[in-house]
């Protein structure tokens, strides 16, 4: 029985492939010799000034509130995207019509303050331990904005229904629970 060649070039490939497992460190020369010293990885935490402050950098908007908190305020659902730069976690509150259903959400702003707030009918607040503003918009939906720190900030929103006054409630608890886990 013959060999085929298609085989004796498989192990030859093979046998070749082998041989070039090893991985050495550096930069490589013209000489073939390595110029570099190996890296070794640390436990070191790679933060800047501004990601170690205080703010809302470590945290994940749908991790924010607790099973209980989602239960407490009917939201179901519970989807974080990112949104015009800001990390959301967007819920479902289904009320008992239409006009009472919102879409309510945890938003994370990394770099924009409390004072970068730019909506219309702005009124400063005191959320727990934190300043804040609740503003309405002429849709039907109401927000209430958590200061962090001076460039960071949690906005709660229920927007989508026409019952303002739910709308605003809504945000105004939600705010209330998340305030209770910021820093």
């Amino acid at each position: 029985m013959r060999s085929s060649p298609v085989v004796a070039t498989a192990v030859a490939l093979f046998a070749l492939l082998a041989g070039c497992t090893e991985q050495t460190s550096g930069d490589p020369s013209a000489s073939g010799e390595p110029t570099g010293t190996s890296e070794q990885p640390t436990d070191e935490p790679t933060t800047t000034p501004s990601e170690s402050g205080g703010g809302v950098a470590d945290l994940q908007p749908c991790d924010i509130l607790e099973p209980a908190d989602v239960q407490g305020l009917q939201l179901t659902g519970g989807e974080e995207k990112e949104v015009s730069g800001a990390r959301v976690c967007r819920y479902r509150y289904e009320g008992a019509t239409l006009n009472d259903s919102f879409t309510v959400s945890v938003e994370l702003f990394d770099g924009i303050g409390l004072d970068d707030l730019n909506v219309d009918d702005i009124q400063p607040m005191k959320v727990g331990g934190h300043d804040g503003a609740s503003f309405t918009d002429p849709g039907g939906g109401c927000g209430v904005s958590i200061g962090v720190t001076d460039t960071s900030r949690v906005d709660n929103t229920a927007v989508g229904g026409e019952n303002q006054e739910l709308a605003c409630r809504l945000a105004t608890q939600l705010a209330t629970a998340v305030e209770k886990r910021l820093p």
